[in-house]
């Protein structure tokens, strides 16, 4: 099966550049945008089987391109990975909106955040 192909989008460089060099060399097809627009036009164009979105972004938030992409067909899952905490709300309300999976800054472990990639792209 081939890896899932993925569009990262999140205001901080470092932190699309780490992804990046995580999933490329392990054969993921990764684009990356620096602000919510920019990502969506990657993702007409791309069609990714996973989107990981900062929530908090100049222009478009978090928010609205989750909105902007369940309305998508197909719609790619979409797994935030944010530094964000307001003690859960957030984390439940993206959830309920049709988040796929939630995870908070700094990231622990790339691999988790891997294996939960492969397991949305499998549904």
């Amino acid at each position: 099966m081939a890896k899932p192909k993925i569009v990262a989008i999140d205001d901080e460089v470092e932190f699309i550049g780490m992804l990046k060099d995580y999933f490329e060399p392990r054969g993921y097809g990764i684009e990356v945008a620096v602000r919510g627009a920019k990502g969506i036009e990657i993702v007409k164009e791309k069609h990714p089987d996973v989107v990981l979105i900062d929530l908090k972004m100049p222009g478009i938030d978090g928010d609205e391109v989750l909105r902007l992409l369940k309305s998508m067909d197909p719609a790619p899952k979409v797994i935030f990975v944010t530094a964000y905490d307001d003690g859960g709300k957030t984390k439940a309300r993206l959830l309920k909106m049709g988040a796929y999976a939630y995870f908070d800054k700094p990231i622990s472990s790339l691999k988790d955040l891997e294996d939960v990639v492969n397991k949305a792209a499998k549904r």
